[in-house]
């Protein structure tokens, strides 16, 4: 068993470093915003559940980075994180979602390389929320 796991998280791995590495489009950032409450509610499922806080700061991240609120970070995370994104989006998996106990786990192991790669970009994004004056918040 430990093998099998060892080779998953390998294939795992594998997937983040391809899916960080693409080129994304417009059209990429939409699929990934017009998902939002589809990738939520994958999320809220077996081991994913862990993440879900950081999924949900993944999207107000790209947000405010794609209407310029806030742009100080690295268009490498952002990438990253369209990615991740995407690839919890995609039916096709190195695991498929539909065995139990184990159908998320390729899924979270991309989400826990993509939190190693962005945690000090996503902790510099959520003190920079908290400090937002309150009258920017409202508006959304």
């Amino acid at each position: 068993m430990k093998d099998k796991c060892k080779h998953y998280e390998k294939r795992s791995k594998k997937a983040f470093d391809e899916f960080s590495r693409a080129e994304y489009s417009e059209d990429d950032v939409k699929k990934v915003l017009d998902n939002e409450e589809k990738i939520e509610k994958i999320m809220k499922k077996g081991s994913l559940f862990q993440f879900y806080d950081d999924v949900k700061t993944f999207f107000s991240m790209i947000k405010d980075f794609a209407t310029r609120k806030y742009r100080d970070v690295p268009l490498g995370t952002i990438i990253s994180i369209i990615g991740t994104l995407l690839f919890v989006l995609a039916p096709v998996d190195v695991i498929p979602d539909f065995l139990p106990g184990i159908g998320y786990l390729d899924d979270a192991t991309v989400l826990g390389f993509c939190m190693k790669f962005v945690k000090n970009d996503i902790e510099s994004y959520r003190r920079w929320k908290s400090a937002e004056p309150a009258e920017s918040k409202i508006e959304k």
